[in-house]
């Protein structure tokens, strides 16, 4: 019995390709400002949602919270981003953007939506809104089903 399956209409495989895609093309983009792609995403996360714990920036960002650590981490070192202790529980810390980092996260916050508006070029504003919503209902599909096991 053979099994039909197809890879280039396979979800997974096109979600995979086209974030990866992106990813590269992007990555190329944050070389002048010496940040790679996940320390970007750690820093907008910060930046849209202030006094933000570990937890919340690798749940945002889809990371391990140890994983993340690391690269939180380094850009501490890079003057990007500080520890601030907590204070609504004086045993956790939070996350802010220094001032370096504010700066340099809306400098790249434009090549972004650069970026974002090359791949929907063709695209209406009712089919973006549709992706989105559609891209949110998949991902939460799949939080609902790695839960299930």
């Amino acid at each position: 019995m053979t099994i039909h399956h197809s890879l280039e209409k396979a979800l997974p495989f096109l979600l995979a390709r086209t974030g990866i895609s992106m990813g590269q093309a992007f990555t190329k983009q944050l070389l002048p400002f010496s940040i790679s792609l996940i320390e970007w995403r750690v820093c907008v996360t910060i930046y849209e949602t202030k006094n933000s714990t570990l937890s919340q920036v690798a749940h945002t960002c889809s990371n391990d919270p140890s994983t993340l650590s690391r690269t939180v981490n380094g850009l501490i070192e890079k003057g990007f981003i500080k520890r601030v202790q907590s204070r609504l529980d004086r045993r956790s810390f939070v996350l802010n953007l220094t001032t370096k980092g504010r700066l340099i996260t809306e400098r790249i916050i434009p090549l972004a939506q650069e970026y974002e508006a090359q791949a929907l070029i063709d695209f209406n504003l009712e089919e973006i809104d549709q992706l989105r919503k559609l891209l949110k209902r998949v991902y939460a599909n799949m939080g609902q089903h790695s839960n299930a096991r």
